[in-house]
């Protein structure tokens, strides 16, 4: 049976992608997908593991799904819905905070590389930006031994598609440089940004905690704890789901 969470997902879904319908068999409802990618994500098990039974779809049917939303970036647009419900009212601005957390991949793949906090060996890493109040707007994995200042623009860029207006942005020293520091300031946002070298103390941690525990949200999904597939665009697509369920539990708290 599908929770609150997951019927108000696949609901938006079933707006937003506005499927067709012809003839022959029709087609798997999309609340037993969102239940099936719910459970994949959770419990971390392989593909051919799920089942077609009662409560969701097979592992062939979620992939195929999957590849379709991610070629229409469907993900990112339920997001953005989920975002608005939770946060609708006046246009207020924002504040933001970016952090990082990485994985081992240990079959390699898309988006690896060595990582330097894991002597070396093959890891993915996570960009997570997230708001003072602790809802995820946007993740960005990339190969671990990326550096955080490169990934810095695309996540201010999914911050202001996912807010009306951003005030202050936090970041740690991993993300200070000059280039940084004027994004925000040539779009208002006042940058919070640790300098390199600048000794601890800033009162930044109290912030920062915040992402850190958006990052444990993600990492409390098994099949994101280890970085299981090989392609890129099924890793953007499974961290995104994550953030969907995360915004999607609190909404159906109220």
């Amino acid at each position: 049976m599908a929770t609150s969470a997951t019927a108000l997902v696949a609901g938006i879904i079933d707006r937003v992608e506005a499927r067709p319908y012809g003839t022959g068999r029709p087609p798997m409802p999309t609340v037993k997908v969102v239940e099936a990618l719910r459970f994949f994500l959770r419990e971390g098990v392989q593909w051919r593991e799920l089942r077609a039974v009662a409560g969701h779809a097979c592992g062939s049917t979620l992939r195929r799904r999957l590849d379709d939303w991610s070629a229409t970036a469907l993900l990112h647009r339920v997001h953005a819905v989920l975002i608005r419900m939770l946060r609708s009212g006046p246009e207020v601005r924002w504040d933001v905070v970016v952090d990082s957390c990485s994985v081992r991949a240990k079959r390699g793949g898309e988006l690896t590389g060595p990582n330097p906090t894991d002597r070396g060996k093959a890891g993915t890493k996570y960009h997570v930006v997230a708001s003072t109040d602790g809802l995820p707007l946007g993740v960005v994995p990339s190969a671990a031994n990326v550096h955080d200042t490169r990934l810095f623009p695309h996540l201010l860029r999914l911050a202001q598609v996912a807010c009306a207006a951003i005030g202050r942005l936090y970041a740690d020293a991993g993300y200070h440089s000059a280039e940084n520091r004027k994004l925000c300031l040539d779009d208002g946002i006042q940058p919070h940004i640790r300098k390199t070298g600048e000794p601890h103390g800033s009162g930044l941690g109290a912030v920062r905690c915040v992402v850190e525990h958006d990052c444990a949200w993600l990492l409390a999904n098994k099949r994101l704890d280890r970085r299981h597939d090989r392609l890129g665009r099924m890793i953007l697509a499974l961290l995104n789901a994550a953030c969907i369920f995360i915004i999607a539990n609190r909404l159906s708290d109220f």
